[in-house]
């Protein structure tokens, strides 16, 4: 069940789940053949006006001492074990939910819903995107993708968020010319801070069911 404050921007519900502060830990895919690396990562969803501001920061990571990476870390326990280090990567992304004339789903279902955003990376692109979000999962694919004279030749980029056991889970897939699809990150994050309206309400978001685990991520 999600629970909407009086004065959340209608449209935003179905994405309400997503909206604070995150933190935790992922992955990064590294150039050639080299181990990929551990990241630190923070996302912050915030109301802005009847759309969504999401913003991902990626930061480097340094290993605590006597600590070695161990691929089953919820987010607080890598947080813990990663030394955060200088930013490597960072978007800002609006959402907009399109506008739906389904009826609200009775308690426990979802109804999908389509929206469209556009964002802006350090890494000299700019992506336009097509989403669809059912219940406390996200999925993404890019429509337009706008390169500068010096990135990376992507030719798509596809991405997944899902509320899994509390922790926001989420993937990052591209795909570069003349190259196969490979995930380029992934990443868990634990709530830092509950996202407020303007009359201060706090947006809870979704409660999960027994059925919503990690072996169902997005699946």
């Amino acid at each position: 069940m999600i629970v909407i404050p009086a004065d959340l921007p209608t449209r935003l519900a179905p994405l309400a789940w997503m909206l604070g502060s995150w933190e935790g830990w992922g992955m990064r895919a590294s150039a050639d053949d080299t181990p990929d690396t551990a990241v630190i990562e923070e996302i912050r969803a915030e109301i802005c006006g009847e759309d969504m501001r999401l913003t991902t920061s990626i930061y480097e990571a340094t290993f605590a001492p006597d600590v070695q990476l161990d691929p089953t870390w919820d987010a607080a326990t890598g947080l813990r074990a990663l030394r955060k280090a200088e930013l490597f990567w960072e978007e800002t992304v609006y959402i907009s939910v399109l506008p739906s004339d389904e009826e609200p789903p009775l308690p426990g279902q979802y109804v999908g819903r389509e929206f469209t955003a556009s964002s802006t990376m350090t890494n000299a692109l700019a992506v336009l995107w097509a989403g669809i979000g059912v219940g406390p999962r996200v999925q993404m694919v890019s429509d337009v993708i706008a390169r500068g004279a010096h990135s990376e030749d992507l030719q798509q980029l596809g991405r997944m968020y899902g509320l899994v056991a509390g922790e926001l889970m989420w993937t990052q897939e591209r795909t570069i010319a003349g190259a196969e699809a490979e995930v380029e990150y992934s990443g868990r994050l634990m709530r830092t801070a509950q996202a407020m309206t303007e009359s201060g309400e706090t947006i809870e978001g979704i409660e999960q069911s027994d059925n919503d685990s990690e072996d169902t991520f997005l699946g």
